[in-house]
């Protein structure tokens, strides 16, 4: 954690316990701090400091106090909340920050920061229409803020509002000509329009700008595949690949540009998806008699929680609702079922071969945080092919299935397809794909970068699941 202390003003004991701070003599720097805030109790700067030091020897709940003070004493400044909204967000708490700077634009208005920090916050809990105000008004306190331009062009585009994002984005990249992010955000925004030449230049200009980044790398390979140059499009996520890391959709497209250059799906390729899905069987938590006491608290929860919407935007859920981020705020049962996920978790990882250059077992994580959200697919209800981008490893959990879903091999309605590319891809090969029976109670495991689907069922019995993304923070040694 990072806390910005002011630097104008300090007096003489403030700079001590900063030196002392520095010097890692935190017991006298926490000494220091003591003894200033004995005579002026709201001192925000002192706070600060000495919250920093609680968080870095493990007192967190002292250190929240601590700047909770700090903002009660100093509402009238930005540093004392962006200084606790640090401190949410390093801690996963999520919820918290968005909440902290809702209340903190009402109180100062007239901050660019706060509005473009709550903004970040909105866009990453799946709100784009609140985020694309909280960026409008950054705009508005500031009309050359290209960063807000930029922000406000992805959440547009999230709305499926293509023309309006394409004028957000462009004036990004004439303010900030040398962010290749700009031109990156630009590229998505013409590639949905179904611009490709247009979002090929862009993808160009933003990896000359940064061509260590492989976000436009890869979109340069994904609009070459659909402008129908496989060769280089493959070519684009091997370099990838060996040059730059695991990258999630390079590895999910480069067997698909293989495919599409020869017409036929590469030898292995269903062996190889074959063994990075694992079925797991989870144990019931702690509180609960048994997983059938924790699924009907779970399907209970799900169906009514505040967050449940029906075909959310930029989603690829069909006839059916998704919930935003569940560990954001977290609550029961939401709470044990992470327990009884996180065990399930580990032990999966505690089994993995490491394989050198493997996008997936080449590495495995120590500390990691999860993101959790729930599906309700009523009757058709199916989610398009697709992958998920910001996890590592992600993966699906059963609460309730309908009594009509398939059963065998040659009854499917509502299992899980692993394999097929998006239905919008134009293929020239006929895809290799596995299906997977759902069971209520169990889970499975797949790297995020792994295309799957759900498919169509019938009946009046909702499909409830939830799904989640596992971001590592740490790597095992």
């Amino acid at each position: 954690m990072s806390i910005v202390t002011a630097k104008q003003d300090i007096p003489a004991r403030l700079r001590a316990m900063l030196a002392a701070y520095k010097a890692r003599q935190l017991d006298e720097a926490e000494k220091l701090g003591a003894a200033i805030l004995a005579e002026a109790p709201g001192e925000p700067d002192t706070l600060a400091l000495l919250a920093q030091i609680y968080v870095d020897t493990g007192r967190k709940a002292d250190a929240e106090k601590l700047l909770l003070t700090a903002r009660d004493h100093r509402p009238d400044t930005h540093l004392t909340w962006t200084n606790l909204g640090r401190f949410y967000q390093m801690g996963g708490r999520w919820g918290d920050a968005e909440a902290l700077y809702e209340q903190a634009v009402i109180t100062l208005p007239d901050i660019p920061l706060l509005h473009m920090t709550l903004g970040q916050l909105q866009q990453r809990a799946g709100k784009f229409a609140a985020a694309e105000a909280s960026f409008r008004r950054v705009i508005e306190l500031r009309p050359g803020h290209g960063e807000a331009y930029s922000y406000l062009g992805m959440v547009l585009l999230r709305q499926e509002k293509i023309g309006d994002a394409i004028t957000a984005l462009q004036e990004a990249t004439r303010l900030d000509p040398e962010k290749a992010a700009g031109f990156g955000n630009l590229g998505n925004a013409y590639q949905k329009l179904g611009d490709l030449d247009a979002a090929a230049a862009a993808y160009d200009k933003a990896v000359a700008l940064n061509p260590k980044d492989p976000l436009a790398y890869v979109s340069l390979g994904l609009v070459q595949l659909k402008r129908g140059h496989a060769r280089e499009a493959a070519e684009i996520f091997e370099r990838t690949l060996a040059q730059m890391g695991p990258e999630r959709r390079a590895a999910a497209w480069l067997p698909f540009a293989r495919a599409q250059e020869m017409e036929l799906v590469p030898g292995g390729y269903r062996s190889e998806l074959g063994r990075l899905i694992r079925r797991v069987t989870l144990n019931a938590p702690e509180g609960y008699a048994s997983k059938a006491d924790l699924n009907a608290a779970l399907a209970a929860a799900l169906t009514a929680h505040p967050t449940l919407q029906w075909e959310p935007l930029g989603k690829s859920t069909r006839k059916g609702g998704q919930t935003g981020l569940l560990l954001d705020s977290p609550a029961e049962p939401f709470i044990s079922f992470e327990k009884m996920l996180r065990k399930g978790i580990d032990a999966f990882f505690d089994g993995i071969r490491r394989e050198a250059k493997h996008p997936f077992f080449g590495q495995v994580p120590d500390k990691y945080l999860i993101d959790l959200w729930g599906t309700v697919l009523e009757e058709d209800g199916h989610q398009d092919s697709h992958i998920h981008v910001g996890g590592w490893m992600s993966g699906v959990y059963y609460v309730a299935l309908p009594g009509s879903m398939g059963h065998g091999e040659e009854e499917q309605d509502g299992w899980i397809e692993f394999g097929a590319p998006p239905a919008d891809f134009k293929t020239n090969f006929t895809p290799l794909t596995l299906s997977y029976e759902p069971r209520a109670g169990d889970a499975f495991f797949f790297p995020s970068y792994v295309f799957h689907r759900t498919k169509p069922f019938r009946g009046s019995q909702p499909r409830i699941s939830l799904a989640f993304d596992i971001k590592p923070a740490s790597w095992r040694k």
